[in-house]
């Protein structure tokens, strides 16, 4: 990866704090072809699209089996945000099928 994520934002990075955390912000870096994403860093930041955000959401469905839409990540658009989202609605999904 050959861009650095000081050429987007300004802030302090902040550590991904657990594993859906840490792996969402894993394949968010990837899918955006940037060398790491911070729990706090938006989305947006680094130049999130729809379609970045459809694969970011597929590659974790792949990846983990984790189902989240890209229309969270447009409303829970940092790492820590969007994994809340993806991690609560994944337990939601477990008890209903229990």
């Amino acid at each position: 990866m050959s861009e650095s994520r000081e050429q987007f934002v300004d802030s302090d990075f902040a550590e991904p704090d657990g594993e859906v955390e840490q792996s969402v912000a894993r394949i968010m870096a990837e899918v955006l072809g940037i060398d790491r994403v911070g729990r706090s860093d938006s989305f947006y930041d680094f130049g999130g699209t729809s379609l970045a955000a459809i694969k970011i959401c597929a590659r974790l469905e792949h990846v983990h089996g984790w189902r989240a839409r890209p229309t969270w990540l447009f409303i829970n658009d940092t790492a820590a945000d969007f994994a809340r989202k993806v991690q609560s609605e994944s337990a939601l999904a477990a008890e209903a099928h229990e």
